[in-house]
């Protein structure tokens, strides 16, 4: 019988049924959810395109260009035509959108302070590090089971972009490892990875 003091997934659900009894905590926005995660990630990648977040947030264009209106109606958002392709809509923040960003983090810095006290930053660090080494390892052995098996990937978020097939994923360190993009996926934007 496995010890119940290293038995890892015992141990994560603990933590995960934890984790819905104390749900984060959220100040009122006047947007949804899903604007917020548009305007983080268009807070991480400035002038970023419709295209882009349209593939990095997993959405429709016809989703997307209805968030992008209300976005804009609001003040939250500008949209530039790109110089280089007309075709191309560029998406920055305004300050009013960069001011709700702020804000959105520190409501979730506190509340991650609050939750985390119990750890040093040592310990933070070493379980962020084991926490995404187990988790590349369970993607690896999710591509081994039969496709009737296999569970969709998890849904994005502000800082968990979407599995796309050919961008970099965690590797079995935690970090990015370097595998090709497929032909025809648009580059990330100068000067590193998309992120989201």
């Amino acid at each position: 019988m496995m010890n119940r003091d290293s038995d890892v997934i015992l141990a994560s659900l603990k933590l995960a049924r934890a984790m819905r009894r104390c749900p984060p905590e959220r100040n009122e926005f006047p947007f949804p959810p899903a604007i917020g995660r548009l305007l983080e990630c268009a807070a991480r990648n400035p002038g970023v395109s419709s295209r882009e977040l349209c593939e990095f947030l997993d959405l429709r264009p016809s989703s997307l260009s209805e968030m992008l209106s209300r976005a804009e109606a609001d003040g939250l958002i500008t949209r530039t035509v790109d110089e280089a392709d007309r075709r191309v809509q560029r998406i920055s923040l305004s300050d009013k959108g960069q001011k709700a960003v702020t804000e959105m983090e520190n409501v979730r810095n506190l509340d991650a302070q609050k939750k985390t006290a119990c750890l040093t930053e040592e310990e933070k660090e070493q379980f962020c590090l084991l926490c995404n080494k187990l988790s590349a390892h369970m993607e690896r052995l999710a591509l081994d089971l039969p496709e009737d098996r296999r569970m969709p990937p998890p849904p994005p978020g502000p800082d968990f972009p979407p599995r796309v097939p050919g961008f970099p994923h965690p590797g079995p360190d935690g970090q990015d490892d370097e595998k090709p993009r497929k032909p025809g996926r648009p580059p990330f934007p100068p000067g590193g990875r998309f992120k989201c």
